[in-house]
């Protein structure tokens, strides 16, 4: 009687470790996240009140429910300490926004570091503010 107990254990255990295999079709893959960055306006002078917008797309669907978006901002020449991080705004059509001043003229760079349906995107931009 153990005997048919230890065997019954036995083969719980390796059916349970088993894999099944569906075959529902080629598993479908999520596009990736698309992040654009622009300003608004286009030419950004200093000491003027600006916004930096990231516009989130997921093939032709706007993402109007990233988990965070968020500008990091830093002069050519500053060291990783010095740069700011700001977290958008949601404003629609998967504009994710944020009002900025740029106190002087210089070459700028930014992250849209954008995490949104599973997928982080952090493109690198430049902007020269006159």
């Amino acid at each position: 009687m153990a005997r048919f107990f230890s065997l019954l254990i036995v083969l719980l255990v390796l059916s349970g470790c088993g894999s099944t295999v569906s075959n529902n079709g080629p598993e479908v893959i999520p596009e990736l996240i698309d992040v654009q960055f622009k300003t608004d306006p286009e030419i950004v002078k200093a000491n003027e009140v600006i916004e930096l917008i990231a516009t989130v797309s997921q093939g032709n669907e706007k993402v109007d429910d990233a988990d965070k978006v968020e500008f990091e901002i830093w002069k050519e020449g500053q060291e990783e300490s010095q740069h700011e991080k700001i977290e958008a705004n949601y404003q629609q059509d998967g504009l994710y926004v944020i009002s900025y001043i740029f106190e002087e003229p210089g070459k700028y760079f930014i992250y849209s570091h954008t995490t949104a349906r599973s997928y982080h995107s952090m493109p690198k931009n430049e902007i020269l503010v006159k």
